[in-house]
């Protein structure tokens, strides 16, 4: 175990939990705040090792615990510190070559997979806290919408002078789902953006992979499938089974982000490009589908072994076994 361990894990706890706390006052920086929490455990995890990732999680937990209530206290471990540190231990979750290989270290199209699993699992967990049947999730749903557009102003007309009811019944339909991929989204740019803060500070072990050519596992396929399938279900496991699909639709979409990230490196105008493709997916998200659908083709098809040799081994690196 590295000196500072427990001064560093302490002080991002303290910072996470802190975050995580002025998430709750209101303000329009809220939910910025609330995603960023686990940002401090997860520099602390990867630059200290998961050691001082875990101190990190529990303290911050005891720390609301003490501070705030007990209910605060469990929902930071649940939702920010415990993940954090998971996370943490499997990007630096490494096993020696046999006889002098390379370390091989745990896949980051693995955890591409996590995060969309925990991000499911998140926002399911708060389901039982909001209602007990799926119509009472929906019609809790529709009263948080009808008042924040109630505080907002006069309520706006649609297009065609359509109810704004339809409005309200159209993002009850579809917040769960956008807030466990939007969960996903966050998990995986804090853990980048702590690999690079990391990595320059000169702390990271891990060598720098090549994003571009992680790989899901096949299993990710069978719950995108099985979500999919499931969300036809009765009750609640069909709200539970969309944000399944939600989360790793969202995996998909980035594996054929990916792939078209690899089958342009040889074009001239690759930048514009991929400017083009970032433009119309912000403007026109619905091509979304169309990515996840080339990334469900490159795990089957393997598209990008047709553009250069396929991922091999990780770089040389010593094993950094947590």
């Amino acid at each position: 175990m590295q000196a500072g361990v427990f001064p560093i894990g302490l002080g991002a706890g303290a910072v996470s939990a802190l975050l995580y706390a002025a998430a709750a006052s209101g303000s329009p920086l809220a939910l910025v705040l609330l995603y960023v929490a686990p940002l401090p455990v997860l520099l602390a995890g990867i630059g200290w090792r998961h050691h001082a990732g875990i101190v990190g999680a529990t303290f911050g937990a005891l720390a609301l615990t003490l501070l705030v209530g007990p209910k605060t206290g469990v929902y930071f471990a649940i939702a920010v510190g415990f993940p954090a540190w998971w996370l943490a231990y499997l990007a630096l979750l490494a096993r020696d070559g046999a006889d002098g290989a390379p370390a091989e270290w745990y896949p980051v199209g693995r955890l591409v997979a996590w995060c969309a699993a925990i991000g499911a699992l998140l926002v399911a967990a708060t389901i039982p806290l909001v209602a007990t049947s799926l119509e009472e999730y929906r019609a809790a749903l529709r009263d948080v919408f009808s008042k924040a557009l109630q505080a907002a102003g006069p309520t706006p007309q649609l297009p065609g002078g359509q109810d704004p009811k339809a409005l309200i019944d159209f993002m009850a339909l579809l917040a769960p789902g956008l807030a466990a991929t939007f969960w996903t989204l966050s998990s995986l740019f804090n853990l980048w953006l702590a690999g690079r803060i990391v990595r320059a500070s000169g702390k990271l072990v891990r060598p720098w992979p090549d994003i571009a050519r992680f790989e899901l596992p096949r299993g990710a396929s069978l719950a995108l499938l099985g979500g999919f399938a499931g969300s036809f279900l009765p009750g609640l496991p069909s709200l539970v089974a969309e944000l399944v699909s939600a989360t790793f639709l969202m995996a998909f979409m980035l594996l054929g982000l990916a792939v078209m990230h690899v089958t342009t490196r040889a074009l001239p105008a690759r930048g514009l490009l991929l400017f083009a493709l970032y433009a119309l997916l912000v403007f026109m998200p619905w091509i979304a589908i169309f990515l996840a659908g080339l990334g469900l083709a490159e795990q089957f098809l393997g598209i990008r072994r047709r553009f250069g040799p396929p991922p091999g081994g990780p770089p040389t690196a010593v094993a950094n076994l947590p």
